[in-house]
């Protein structure tokens, strides 16, 4: 592989995190900047960060802000584990559905809670 299809990768990966944080079936209200390992075909998360809280938005009536880094969700811890299931969850999430988030905010975890539109 190139290094240019290297670069590439990571921004894939991000765009469909973010595509996931909107999926038609339920929203949420924010997007995300993802960081990955190197691996390609199925990367392990190394970070992910509250990029855009969508005003009026389950994310902003949660209380998420831009900055939080996303350490679980629905009680699995996010960093290591797979960006494929994490993108599954997130695209399988559906309007009314619960999202519990752990988020680390100026060095302390927040416990998040969003309800989907």
């Amino acid at each position: 592989m190139t290094l240019h299809a290297l670069r590439i990768v990571p921004f894939i990966l991000a765009s469909l995190l973010a595509f996931s944080a909107h999926a038609a079936q339920g929203k949420l209200g924010f997007t995300v900047d993802a960081k990955f390992d190197r691996k390609v075909l199925d990367a392990d998360i190394k970070q992910v960060v509250v990029t855009q809280v969508a005003p009026a938005s389950p994310a902003q009536r949660a209380g998420l802000q831009v900055g939080d880094v996303l350490e679980q969700l629905n009680g699995k811890p996010l960093v290591g584990s797979s960006a494929r299931k994490f993108f599954g969850t997130m695209g399988d999430i559906k309007p009314g559905d619960k999202v519990a988030l752990v988020v680390r905010r100026a060095g302390k975890p927040v416990a998040v809670v969003l309800v989907a539109e």
